[in-house]
């Protein structure tokens, strides 16, 4: 073993001698031959280039490259013939080392094989007439026009460029790329119609802008990486594929080719990214695209792919990119989503032949599933165009539990309790809102057993089953059925215009609602007369969204209401009626009713009003009604009377119409205020009937003693009634009843001042039959000789009537007392006499005393 070890040291030393012989010989033989290999560089850039080269200083070195030999070159400078002018060097630089092999030197053959470039510039200039210093890269030509050869070929196989700007210039297209070089090593081999490129590059970017106005690729980047690139010198195709790049940290794989040809030049690019950072990517793009691309921010990595392809002179590329996003969060303009994962592809020539510019842009997405403010969100396609101004096409759908969507819309108005939401939406128009825009919204959300509060009644939407539905602008409310204490309700309507209207004006949103029941208990709703309750405001949420839960609460409170309401049967408090059929409008502060009707008590009735409100606890009520053949017994029981003790419905009866103009005061527990009440009643009671009417048969104290006053039939009773203040003017009203004859007028007050004319006409003296029939004279005949009667309040509070001997009520009202002319008494008597079978004979009267 030893005597291996002292044979290998030998041999050891022999090689290092003879190593030292041969770079002695070498040294020897470049010093002498330092003027061919000077010479030989000289002649290569000049054979190369063709222009002006300045070359202050030039030797050969053996250790500025050791162990290799290299020709070192400093203060170069290559310009051209208008450099004067534009002032930018095509090449510069500090050093250029050259390196030489010994055995080509030897054999005769061009001895440089490698470059280094050190602390310099190489500047491609033209300017905006389209002069360009790009001719200096043009081999020179010979005494016959072809390219001048060189005797001594080069064969350069290495390349490194440490500290040199790379500048390209274009002034005519406005084209400007600039690249600091602080190392890029290149290593060619020539294998017949391919040169091969083992490229390692160190770059810092400052920008590639092919169209300066469009923006700037790359800018202040850093690119790192080790590749190679392949370059077919017959087609003059440089190509490349699965090249490592890094780029500002973020790894890329590249592939592509350079179509390096004279006459229409064309590039294609391919890059893939398996963990794509989207701000970094914002990063490289120009500014426009990346402000483009900011409608949607991604906080998690994600792989992508782009191919870009265009012309090499001048042009805008072509640009696909496409991408695979799993479980990221994203943020866009008009809404964030978490846990996103979806595919996607974005394009900037959507119509072949137009210009490749955001107009003619697309983002679209595929297979998107995410979560938004806590609901599960999918859809299968989402489409952006033109995004200089961004239009946005997708479909939307989602399952969710109601109280989700509470809490999403933290409303103060609603209140989403439980249930569950399908929904689904289909929208087109632009990204962010504007009033000028037309935007598209379709779509509809399902309610299954919902339950929701309105706050600021405190009242509960319970069983709510039937679906919301969006058309353009328009939204819909279709087959919603739910219970409100104890009605079952079915609802549809239609806001036109809501969508619009929500952004631009809430105040002027209009909604239609068509509602039925099979039975409305009104006792239930009288909360609507309440104020409404003040509800302490939500702040969960923020942003475009709060302001969108606002605009809806400002629409529930504000927006003009218009309810068609129909019913089988309606019931408040004793009143029930039937074929129940309203319009209502809601206003802020007020209750419009119009085409009011419904049978009631036999008979039909119909009224308009309004209810508005006049305070806390106050509205004020106008109501214009009509009543047709209805029980008025029946009637006035339902309305406790009207509030009044007058007349009640134990003792009136008959069929009943009337029309009424009346404005009443009311409080916020429905209850009305009768001495607040005004206006005009004008009335018709058919086939009347009073039973034991107590101030009739107050009359029996002075006259008829043995008539029969407990039940007394009427002819049609009809008169106008003037309210003022709840007192009641009774104008002149003709009373022809079974019993007697009698006019009546006055004032009848709940306030202590009523004060009432009964003219008892003397033809009463008349006897009538069992079966006699009373019949009108009309109320303006004078009823000839009478005693009259006036009625005031007693000590007890009721109606006192007394003998009015000498019409003192006429004359402290001002007013003429009725004539007292025989003829007009003849007339009046012979009327009064008249029954169903003629009894009594014109002109005749009965004498007996209380006949």
């Amino acid at each position: 073993m030893k005597k291996a070890l002292k044979i290998l040291g030998k041999i050891l030393k022999v090689v290092v001698v003879l190593l030292i012989v041969l770079y002695g010989l070498a040294y020897w033989y470049i010093s002498s031959h330092k003027k061919e290999l000077v010479q030989e560089f000289s002649e290569m850039i000049s054979e190369k280039i063709d222009g002006k080269v300045d070359l202050r200083e030039a030797d050969v070195s053996f250790f500025s490259s050791f162990p290799k030999i290299s020709i070192n070159a400093k203060n170069i400078l290559v310009t051209d013939t208008m450099y004067k002018v534009h002032q930018h060097p095509f090449f510069k630089a500090e050093e250029l080392l050259v390196n030489v092999s010994l055995f080509k030197l030897i054999a005769k053959k061009s001895a440089l094989t490698g470059m280094e470039m050190k602390n310099g510039i190489i500047y491609f200039y033209t300017d905006t007439s389209g002069y360009t210093n790009s001719y200096l890269i043009k081999s020179k030509k010979d005494s016959t026009g072809g390219p001048k050869k060189s005797s001594n070929p080069v064969a350069i196989r290495r390349v490194r460029l440490v500290n040199v700007q790379f500048v390209l210039n274009d002034e005519k297209r406005e084209k400007l790329h600039e690249i600091f070089v602080n190392d890029l090593q290149l290593k060619l081999s020539d294998e017949g119609s391919w040169l091969n490129m083992e490229v390692k590059p160190n770059l810092s970017v400052k920008g590639l802008a092919f169209n300066i106005p469009k923006g700037t690729f790359l800018k202040e980047s850093k690119i790192k990486g080790k590749f190679i690139l392949k370059y077919e010198k017959l087609s003059q195709q440089l190509s490349f594929k699965d090249v490592n790049l890094e780029i500002n940290e973020q790894d890329f794989i590249l592939g592509g080719s350079f179509d390096l040809g004279d006459k229409n030049p064309q590039f294609v690019l391919s890059v893939n990214n398996e963990r794509t950072i989207y701000e970094e990517v914002k990063k490289i793009l120009p500014t426009r695209i990346a402000a483009s691309l900011s409608i949607v921010d991604i906080k998690k990595e994600f792989v992508s792919a782009a191919i870009i392809k265009g012309p090499l002179k001048g042009g805008e590329p072509l640009i696909n990119v496409s991408w695979k996003i799993k479980k990221a969060d994203m943020k866009t303009i008009f809404m964030d989503f978490d846990k996103v994962s979806c595919e996607g592809s974005y394009s900037n020539e959507v119509i072949v032949g137009l210009p490749r510019k955001d107009p003619n842009s697309k983002i679209l997405i595929n297979n998107f599933d995410a979560i938004w403010k806590g609901l599960p969100v999918k859809s299968s396609r989402i489409e952006i165009l033109d995004l200089e101004h961004p239009t946005l096409t997708c479909d939307l759908q989602s399952n969710f539990e109601v109280k989700k969507l509470d809490e999403m819309l933290s409303s103060n108005t609603i209140g989403l309790n439980k249930g569950t939401v399908k929904a689904r939406l289909t929208y087109s128009g632009p990204v962010e809102y504007n009033s000028e825009t037309f935007a598209k919204l379709d779509g509809e959300m399902s309610f299954n057993n919902a339950q929701i509060t309105y706050k600021p009644r405190n009242v509960q939407l319970n069983n709510i089953n039937g679906r919301i539905s969006f058309k353009n602008t328009n939204v819909f409310i279709q087959d919603f059925g739910f219970n409100v204490l104890s009605n079952k309700i079915n609802m549809n309507a239609e806001a036109l215009g809501l969508v619009t209207l929500l952004n631009d004006d809430p105040n002027k949103v209009k909604i239609d609602y068509r509602i039925y029941a099979p039975q409305l208990n009104l006792n239930e709703f009288l909360f609507l007369f309440k104020a409404r309750e003040a509800v302490t405001a939500k702040s969960n949420n923020s942003g475009s969204f709060n302001s969108f839960s606002s605009k809806i609460d400002n629409v529930l409170e504000k927006s003009k209401i218009d309810l068609e309401v129909n019913a089988d049967r309606v019931i408040y408090k004793k009143f029930l009626g039937n074929n129940f059929n309203a319009d209502i409008s809601i206003l802020q502060d007020a209750y419009v009713l119009k085409n009011v009707s419904m049978n009631a008590f036999g008979g039909k009735m119909d009224l308009s009003g309004s209810v508005v409100a006049a305070g806390s606890n106050k509205h004020k009520v106008s109501v214009v009604s009509n009543i047709n053949q209805v029980n008025v017994s029946q009637l006035m029981n339902a309305f406790d009377n009207f509030r009044q003790d007058g007349i009640t419905s134990k003792e009136l009866s008959g069929s009943l119409n009337a029309k009424a103009n009346v404005g009443i005061g009311m409080n916020s527990d429905a209850v009305v205020q009768p001495s607040s009440a005004n206006g005009t009643v004008s009335f018709s009671l058919k086939n009347g009937k009073l039973n034991n009417f107590e101030p009739l048969k107050k009359i029996q104290k002075f006259v008829f003693k043995k008539r029969d006053f407990d039940q007394i039939e009427f002819a049609e009773l009809k008169n106008t009634f003037d309210i003022k203040n709840g007192e009641i003017n009774i104008n002149r009203m003709e009373i022809q009843s079974s019993v007697l004859s009698l006019f009546v007028e006055g004032l009848y007050s709940m306030k202590g001042n009523s004060d009432i004319s009964i003219q008892v006409p003397l033809s009463n003296l008349n006897k009538r039959d069992e079966d006699y029939i009373p019949e009108n004279i009309g109320k303006d005949k004078k009823g000839g000789r009478s005693i009259f009667l006036r009625g005031k309040p007693g000590s007890d509070g009721n109606i006192d009537f007394k003998l009015d001997l000498f019409k003192r009520y006429f004359k402290g009202n001002n007013e003429a007392s009725p004539s007292n002319d025989k003829q007009q008494n003849d007339d009046t008597g012979s009327q009064q006499t008249k029954g169903k079978k003629g009894l009594i004979n014109k002109g005749k009267r009965n004498r007996k005393n209380g006949g």
